[in-house]
């Protein structure tokens, strides 16, 4: 399958969590040179990142300390071709859209809280 959206494999550190020594590496694939796709059982998670900036890991992310977003579960398809009709189809969206059609009927999501009207000053 091509790559239209500009996706490339990468793999991203993650922790430490509960002992100070342990990471966890996930490999997925990058967009927009911050933006980490990747599988977790199944599961598909989006997570900002950054580049780690040694000559030798030239594929090697950090987690950007921003959390993540769980974007689909069940998931059995390579990556590459989830991650890639996921962006085509969500660009093919506006705003008002997207707002409607998936995030008003989250089965089982508390509360969100937006902040999108800004205040003119």
């Amino acid at each position: 399958m091509s790559n239209p959206v500009g996706l490339k494999r990468v793999t991203m550190t993650y922790g430490p969590d509960d002992d100070p020594h342990m990471y966890e590496l996930f490999e997925g694939v990058l967009y927009d040179r911050s933006y980490f796709f990747y599988l977790e059982h199944g599961i598909l998670c989006l997570r900002h990142v950054r580049k780690v900036e040694q000559p030798d890991h030239p594929h090697l992310y950090v987690d950007g300390e921003s959390g993540g977003l769980q974007l689909a579960n069940n998931v059995q398809r390579e990556i590459l071709e989830v991650v890639t009709e996921l962006i085509e189809r969500l660009r093919s969206k506006d705003g008002l859209a997207f707002l409607l059609d998936e995030l008003l009927w989250l089965h089982g999501r508390s509360h969100i809280e937006l902040n999108l009207v800004k205040n003119k000053g």
